[in-house]
């Protein structure tokens, strides 16, 4: 039997959600409206009716005794793609959610050709759909609003000297290219100098508008923003011949930062960043007979994280 979606369709409105029909040939009916729904709600589409038009991504699923047949026509891109499933692997409690995963991974596989090669150089045989369904179907496979993150940072201060420490950050993105990001870092050193030791503790703060390319594998991002914090140095004397003090402030200036992220579609991913900054406001502990520690003039940074979208 032959199982489609039927739903009314809104001409002259705005392409809100992808449109998507799933015709399912062969399988029990309550399986197949399981799996349509299924299917639909992963790829955040809306269902309509199975009639040929340049707005709707056609699925057809074939089911046999121990396998299912999906074919995909893509208007978005302009082409057809099929694979095969092995129904008999699941217990047949779980096969509809089986057959719908494999429906939606095909067509997000269709679609993300929007996002990896928008121009193809060798335009399609048949007519594209419409730049507003393209841009539905792509911001189903676009990254998601907001991706977080845990880092570990590498502080490099102009006075030479190594602070190291980690922290969180988030960044939300306003379209598939610009994002906003936020991040809280703290870093923390004990700074050897010929006549004692400083204690150094740096917790800051930074916003930062950026924007990205690439896709696939890898996605490489450029930020602009501003970074605040406080540092607090406490001095041990070596001896009894020196004396330890406290110096302490705040400090704030630009920060420009370059990302590469690998497999950036990943649930998990590993992210690499190096940031250049300059303090406008800073703090200088001065070392007597030594190298002072300064929080001053330029600085960089390289953080290795792992982000979760």
């Amino acid at each position: 039997m032959i199982l489609a979606t039927i739903a009314p369709r809104a001409n002259g409105e705005p392409h809100k959600k992808p449109r998507v029909s799933i015709a399912i040939v062969g399988c029990d009916d309550t399986l197949a409206r399981e799996a349509q729904r299924i299917a639909a709600v992963e790829l955040r589409a809306a269902l309509v009716d199975a009639v040929v038009d340049e707005t709707t991504t056609q699925v057809t699923a074939t089911c046999a005794a121990d396998s299912a047949q999906l074919r995909v026509l893509d208007p978005t891109t302009g082409k057809s793609v099929e694979r095969s499933v092995a129904l008999s692997r699941e217990a047949p409690s779980a096969r509809a959610r089986l057959l719908a995963l494999a429906i939606a991974e095909l067509v997000a596989a269709s679609w993300s050709e929007l996002e990896s090669n928008p121009e193809p150089k060798a335009p399609p045989a048949v007519p594209l759909a419409p730049m507003a369904v393209r841009e539905a179907a792509r911001g189903v496979i676009a990254p998601l609003p907001l991706e977080m993150a845990a880092v570990a940072d590498v502080h490099f201060l102009a006075s030479r000297d190594l602070v190291l420490g980690g922290g969180a950050r988030t960044e939300v993105w306003v379209s598939p290219a610009l994002f906003l990001r936020f991040d809280a870092l703290a870093h923390y050193a004990e700074l050897s100098r010929p006549t004692g030791t400083i204690a150094l503790t740096m917790p800051s703060l930074s916003a930062a508008v950026g924007a990205s390319s690439g896709s696939g594998s890898l996605r490489t991002s450029v930020s602009l923003g501003a970074r605040f914090g406080y540092a607090w140095m406490s001095g041990v004397g070596g001896d009894t011949a020196t004396t330890g003090y406290r110096q302490r402030g705040v400090w704030l200036g630009p920060e420009l930062a370059v990302e590469c992220a690998a497999w950036p579609r990943a649930r998990v991913h590993p992210l690499l960043s190096l940031s250049l900054g300059a303090h406008l406001v800073g703090v200088r502990g001065t070392v007597d007979d030594g190298r002072d520690v300064m929080v001053t003039a330029v600085w960089s940074a390289l953080s290795l994280g792992a982000a979760v979208r």
